[in-house]
This record gives C-alpha cells, structure tokens and sequence, in this order.
C-alpha cells in the first residue's frame, strides 16, 4: 500500500464544520489534509443549499466567511429574528462555494476531494492514520491528530468509538431532505397571500420597508405555514404524496427565486438502498409540492423548477459518545459549562422520525457545548465535530445546526493543532488552552458568569 503523505491534522469531511476545522488548523500552524467524499466543498452549505444559518454564527472563521460572501453582494449578512429566535444573515450557495476555496486555498490546506475513508490504523487504542480509497486505489495517510468532521462520524467509527443512532424508543432518525429552487417567483404576490391567511402560517419574516418589486426581497424572506391550505385541498382531491403537513421556504440571491423545504423521506442515512430510494422519492415529493404551489399559492402561477439540491440533506445518523452527552435539559435550561466551547443559541429543531410533524422551539440565549462533548471515550488522537458531537436525540436537535457545527469545528481545530504541534495525543488539551484561543478570536463561549452579547439580551 502507498503512503499518501503525513500530516500534522486531517480533516475528514467537508462541510461547514470541516471547512471551518482545516482553514483554523492551518491558520495555527499545522499542515492539514482536507478529505471529502464527494467532489466539492462545502456539504449542505453549498451542495445541499442549506444557505440560511438556523442560529447566529459564532465562529471567527465562518464569520469571515460570510463577510466575504457579503463582500461579493451574495449574502445578507445581518441579524434577524424568527418565532425561534435570532439567526445571522443568508448567503448564496455558489458564493460560499467560491469563498470556500479561496481561504482554504490561502491557509494551505490540501484538498483530496474524491476520498473515502475506509479503515483506521490504531495503535494503544489512539489513532495513527487513515486508509483511504480513491478513483487510483488505497492509500494510506498517517497524522498526528485527527479531526471527524464527516457528519456520520465515519472516523470515530471505524476506530471503534461507542455511538447512539435515533431516538431511544424505536431507534428512528429524523427524515432525509432536500431543498429545491424555483425561479420566476412573484414574491410580493406570494407575501400577500401569507398575509391574507395569516392564521395558517408559522412565521411571515420580510422587509418591512420592501415594495413591489423581487429585487426588494432578495435574501430577507423565510416563510412558514400552508398546513391547513394543504389538509383542504387534500380533501378536495390533491395527491398530496409529501409525509410533511407544512412548508417552509426563503428567498434566494436571484429576484424571485425561492428555496423549498417540504421533503422527507424516512430512512436510515447509513444505509445504501435507503439513500438510494431517497434520492428518488425525494425529487418525486418535490415534483408534487411544486405542482401543489403552482396551483394554490399566490405568485408561483408562473414559477419555474430549476432543480433539487444536489447533495442529498442527512440530518441525523451517528452521535458519538462522548465525555459528556450533552441533554435536553442542558439546551433547554440554558446550562453554562466550565469547559464550554461556544454559545449556541439555536432551536430544538426535529423533524418528528417517522411522522409529519416539527418543532422549532425557541431555547432563548442560549447554552454553552461542552468541550467533552467533542472527545469520544474510547479513541484517543481523534476528536469529533459537527452534528456527530456528543448529544441526546433531543438536544441533537439544536447542535446539528450550522452555528454548533461550525462553533465545534473551530474548538477542535484549535485542539488538535496545539496536539500535533507538542507530538501528544489530542486528550492531553485541555479545555482551558482551547478556550483562551477561542477567546483571543472573539468566541462567545458560553462559560458560567460570561456576559451574555448584546445581540441575545433581547432573546428569550
């Protein structure tokens, strides 16, 4: 077998919290390899076009990220405010892509896209190094710490890290999704309608200042509801084939683009025939939700579907335990960590496994992850970040979100870069010489006794 290179840190996974993970690595000092699966760069953020963070951004280098795609006129970069609280701006997804590469490109990141890991080699129960299979064979790349940014905790796995799957009552998983982009909306059109069924949507965010025209709603619309309209037209005959009795949707870069969030699909995201169903069904459920649009909502009479994300949306597989599981409770209640990494403040946001039902439940200013959460129990050199984090099924609902997973994947890349840079394995960081990089960088921790920013004081 071939030795691919050696490394101070490897990434596996590149999506927002493994872009946000290799560029602060090498932004500390290591030499870092980047590995993705597919063959671009930024995961749902930009394949997926999950393009409006669910939460405020508190992470210095997704922060900058998103500057520059305001620098590039695709992103609303300022704070708003849904029923579930305050989140940070919409950026477009083929901005981001080119955003992406840029930094990671300045950082000297090395970028193997195409890549999968399929074993792990270990020694004392730490981690040495990777194999990978790519298009020309296997290869092996050995490091000096690992970081499991894959959002299926791949890595973590294979090293044979302890994990939960689904929730504890029937082991189920929140469904598979997809966005899907329409053009030629008539937007000011679209919001009368909400207006005018007030009662039937969720929340209604637009600019109170907009006028007649789409340009005027370009990246500041997020629209909730159609539950009833959709149970009625159902009894008057729809084929209505979507297991999802609402829909959410949000303005795009493009005047009269909109982004549609109705599809679900029920599976298990580790398994090779139910992602394939998935990717069928899925663009099938868009097919009729579009059709449904078309011929009951105001201002879609003349839209046009331009396509299905490309990336296919997992919201949940594994969770890795870790050294603290974080709770319901700890979300909830706002709990302060003496080892926090980041203050999060986004929503227990599950989509009800197996059912048709969700929940955006605002949690207020938020709690702080634990640094623990990020360290898996049985696996040393390797630490975890992302939406496989240390979490309950419930609490999972607000960390798998953007702001958690770009927050840990900065926390981790300060860890595992202080571990290669000394040669010791990654459990021997502690907590506090994370948090005071985190600190110099203008992290919001979420420490007992720590301010609360400005910005949250009226939340919750």
């Amino acid at each position: 077998m071939n030795l691919f290179g050696s490394y101070d840190v490897v990434v596996t996974g590149a999506g927002s919290s493994g872009i946000v993970s290799a560029i602060r690595a090498a932004r500390e000092g290591a030499r870092v390899l980047l590995l993705e699966g597919t063959g671009f760069l930024g995961g749902l953020i930009t394949g997926g076009r999950l393009t409006k963070p669910t939460g405020l951004i508190n992470s210095a280098i997704f922060h900058e990220m998103l500057d520059r795609c305001v620098g590039y006129r695709g992103a609303d970069g300022r704070v708003r405010e849904s029923y579930w609280g305050k989140y940070t701006g919409t950026f477009d997804a083929e901005t981001m892509q080119r955003v992406i590469i840029e930094m990671v490109e300045e950082s000297g990141v090395e970028v193997l896209l195409r890549a999968n890991v399929v074993d792990c080699v270990l020694k004392d129960g730490a981690l040495h190094g990777l194999i990978i299979r790519t298009k020309s064979g296997e290869n092996l790349v050995l490091a000096k710490a690992f970081v499991d940014a894959s959002g299926d905790g791949d890595v973590a796995a294979l090293a044979g890290a302890e994990f939960m799957l689904g929730r504890e009552s029937d082991g189920l998983t929140q469904p598979i999704t997809s966005y899907f982009r329409l053009l030629n909306v008539d937007v000011p059109a679209l919001i009368a309608d909400c207006e005018a069924n007030r009662d039937d949507m969720w929340e209604v965010v637009y600019p109170p200042e907009a006028g007649n025209n789409n340009e005027d709603y370009v990246m500041a619309v997020l629209l909730t509801g159609f539950q009833q309209r959709i149970k009625d037209k159902v009894a008057e005959g729809f084929d209505w084939i979507v297991p999802k009795d609402h829909i959410t949707m949000k303005t795009g870069l493009i005047p009269g683009e909109i982004s549609v969030n109705v599809t679900r699909f029920q599976g298990n995201g580790l398994d090779d025939r139910d992602l394939s169903q998935a990717e069928i069904e899925i663009r099938k459920q868009a097919y009729c939700a579009f059709d449904f649009l078309q011929r009951f909502v105001k201002g879609f009479e003349n839209a046009i579907f331009l396509e299905v994300a490309p990336k296919l949306g997992i919201r949940e597989t594994r969770r890795i335990v870790g050294r603290y599981v974080l709770t319901e409770a700890d979300v909830r209640g706002n709990q302060r960590f003496e080892d926090a990494i980041g203050l999060c403040n986004s929503p227990v946001d599950v989509h009800e496994p197996g059912g048709s039902r969700a929940i955006m439940d605002h949690i207020g200013v938020g709690y702080g992850i634990p640094y623990r959460t990020l360290l898996p129990t049985k696996v040393d050199n390797l630490i975890v970040a992302g939406r496989c984090i240390s979490a309950d099924a419930a609490a999972f609902g607000s960390t798998r979100n953007v702001p958690a997973c770009t927050m840990t994947g900065e926390a981790a890349a300060v860890a595992a870069a202080l571990a290669a840079s000394r040669g010791v394995p990654v459990s021997s960081i502690e907590a506090e010489e994370v948090q005071k990089r985190l600190r110099e960088l203008g992290v919001w921790l979420g420490v007992p006794g720590e301010d609360v920013p400005d910005v949250l004081k009226q939340a919750g």
